[in-house]
């Protein structure tokens, strides 16, 4: 049973991991969303284009650790998802990645994809200001890949309402812990810059605090 001080200290790592920014004031070149279980997000990226946020949107994820129970590709799922809820958004619109496996191959295997087949959205160029939408405990860490391996890039990050009682659901759903994944995710982000893989970012002291209490009781 989670004590109050894990659940306040799950509550504040979520709110830190799932920050968003300011809906841009003039529209981007593309809405981007990395692939997970959750298809409640495509269709996010979905209502987003439609408001206006961006021309084109572009799925990428294959069949790795967030796939849950989708059965394919996450890219996949995801584009019938956004099928389902907005069959006016055609083909011409959207661009599937669908063999990556983890956070640098989306964006690797995306940027080769745009460059080969979509010389006019290739990072950096055609594509400048760009919407990222991800799983909430994700998003700060995808984010942080993107400036590392893509710094030319203007990030605006984005998501639906966010409940930690409802993702903690979800995740149980899928027989994960999602204390150990919270933590997890904030592991990631303390040992990733030393590698290379992301933007250095210290955790601030509140949110290294809320670690140490989900760690402790996070089975590895």
């Amino acid at each position: 049973m989670p004590t109050p001080e894990m659940l306040a200290a799950a509550r504040r790592v979520l709110a830190y991991l799932a920050t968003t920014d300011d809906v841009p004031a003039a529209p981007c070149d593309a809405i981007m969303g990395f692939g997970v279980f959750d298809l409640r997000l495509p269709v996010f990226c979905g209502e987003l284009h439609t408001r206006g946020l961006a021309p084109r949107i572009i799925f990428t994820g294959g069949l790795g650790a967030g796939t849950g129970r989708l059965g394919r590709p996450e890219a996949d799922a995801w584009r019938a998802a956004l099928r389902g809820r907005y069959p006016d958004i055609g083909d011409d619109r959207v661009i599937l990645e669908n063999r990556s496996t983890n956070t640098a191959e989306n964006i690797a295997f995306t940027a080769e994809l745009l460059a080969r087949a979509h010389p006019d959205l290739t990072f950096g160029k055609g594509l400048r200001r760009l919407v990222v939408v991800a799983s909430p405990s994700r998003l700060r860490r995808v984010a942080l890949t993107l400036r590392q391996v893509q710094p030319e890039l203007t990030l605006f990050r984005q998501l639906p309402a966010v409940s930690l009682e409802a993702e903690w659901a979800a995740y149980g759903l899928q027989g994960l812990d999602y204390v150990a994944h919270l933590a997890g995710e904030l592991d990631r982000i303390v040992e990733y810059p030393a590698r290379g893989w992301i933007v250095a970012e210290p955790l601030p002291p509140e949110i290294a605090a809320a670690h140490v209490v989900l760690r402790a009781v996070a089975p590895r």
